[in-house]
C-alpha cells in the first residue's frame, strides 16, 4: 500500500471502529422485560417459554407492528420468587437494571409477585397455624404485608431510576379456587384481594409511574376453564387471558377475550393507571391491622399458593 494512503486508512479504521458500536445498538429492536414468579415464568402451560403470557405478550406485540423494529424479550422470572427474592444481589432487579444498561433503555417492563410473600404464614413456625385469628397472626400477617409493600415499592423505584422512559406494568392475582366449587373458595379469595391490596398501594406511587392490570375480576368463576390441573396456575387458555390483558394495556386499547373463550361482547377491564386503584390494606395495615376473618383466610390461602411457586 503507498505509504501516502496509511494516515486516511488509519483514520477511517479508527472511525469505523468507533462508531459501529453505537450503530448496531441503534439498529437493535426495543426490549420487554419480564420479572415475577411462577406466572410470568409460564408453569401452568404446555410449554411455559411459548404459551406463558409473557411470551405470547410479546408475540401479540410484535404482531402488531408494522415498522419492522421487532421486540426483543428478557425474561428474568424464577418460579417460587419473593418479594425480597428479586431484590437479593444479582437477582432479577439487579439483572433487569443490568441489561437496561446493556441495551440503552428499555421499552416495556412488567412485573408479577406478591403471592409467595405470604408462605412464612403456613411455615411449621408461624403462630397462625395453631391460631390464625389471634393476635400474633395478626402482627404477622400485618408484617408480611408491609414487607411486600416496601419490597415491591422499592422494585418499583429502581426500575424507574434505570429507566426513566419505559412503560412499566404492575399485574394482580387472581383467586385459583373461583368458580370450581372448592369450599376454600371464598377464603382464598380474601387472601389475594390482601396480596393485590398491597400491589396496588405500591403501584400507586406517582414517582414510579405504573399501570396496573388487574386480572383478579375477569379470573371470577373460570377456575373450571382456566386453571391447570395443578390446581394453581393458569393452563394455556388462562396465559392467552393474561396475556390479552396485558397487551391491552400497553396498546391502551379495551382488552376483549377471544372469540373461543368467551362471547364475543365479553370484555376485559382494561389496564388501569395505578393512581385510580383502590389503595386496599396499605392503609389498613398501620392503623386498624386486619380483621380475624381476613387472616384466616389469607393464611389458608397461602398455604394454597405453596404449590404455586414451588412447582
Amino acid at each position: 500500500m503507498k505509504s501516502w494512503l496509511l494516515p486516511p486508512v488509519a483514520a477511517f479504521l479508527f472511525l469505523a471502529s468507533a462508531v459501529l458500536p453505537y450503530t448496531v445498538r441503534a439498529q437493535e429492536p426495543p426490549e420487554y422485560i419480564a420479572l415475577g414468579d411462577s406466572l410470568a415464568f409460564g408453569v401452568g402451560a404446555d410449554s411455559p417459554s411459548t404459551q406463558g403470557y409473557v411470551a405470547l405478550t410479546a408475540d401479540a406485540l410484535r404482531a402488531e407492528r408494522n415498522s419492522g423494529t421487532g421486540l426483543d424479550l428478557k425474561n428474568v422470572s424464577v418460579p417460587g420468587a419473593t418479594s425480597a427474592d428479586i431484590l437479593r444481589q444479582g437477582d432479577q432487579v439487579d439483572q433487569a437494571i443490568a441489561e437496561i444498561g446493556a441495551r440503552g433503555g428499555a421499552e416495556i417492563i412488567s412485573i408479577d409477585i406478591g403471592a409467595n410473600d405470604l408462605l412464612a404464614l403456613a411455615g411449621n413456625s408461624s403462630p397462625c397455624l395453631d391460631k390464625p385469628s389471634g393476635q400474633a397472626c395478626q402482627d404477622a400477617l400485618g408484617d408480611t404485608l408491609a414487607t411486600l409493600q416496601t419490597n415491591l415499592t422499592t422494585t418499583l423505584h429502581r426500575l424507574r431510576a434505570a429507566a426513566p422512559q419505559a412503560k412499566i406494568y404492575a399485574l394482580d392475582l387472581y383467586n385459583p379456587y373461583s368458580g370450581s366449587g372448592d369450599s376454600r373458595e371464598l377464603i382464598a379469595d380474601v387472601g389475594v384481594q390482601q396480596i393485590n391490596g398491597v400491589i396496588t398501594a405500591s403501584a400507586r406511587d406517582p414517582e414510579v409511574d405504573v399501570t396496573l392490570v388487574s386480572i383478579h375480576d375477569v379470573f371470577e368463576g373460570r377456575a373450571k376453564q382456566w386453571i391447570a390441573s395443578d390446581g394453581i396456575h393458569p393452563n394455556n387458555d388462562g396465559y392467552r387471558v393474561l396475556a390479552e390483558g396485558l397487551t391491552a394495556a400497553i396498546e391502551e386499547r379495551p382488552a376483549v377475550l377471544p372469540s373461543d373463550l368467551a362471547p364475543p361482547s365479553t370484555t376485559l377491564a382494561p389496564g388501569a393507571r395505578a393512581e385510580d386503584g383502590d389503595g386496599g390494606v396499605n392503609e389498613l395495615v398501620p392503623e386498624v391491622g386486619i380483621p380475624a376473618a381476613f387472616v384466616a383466610g389469607a393464611v389458608l390461602s397461602a398455604a394454597y399458593f405453596v404449590v404455586r411457586g414451588k412447582r
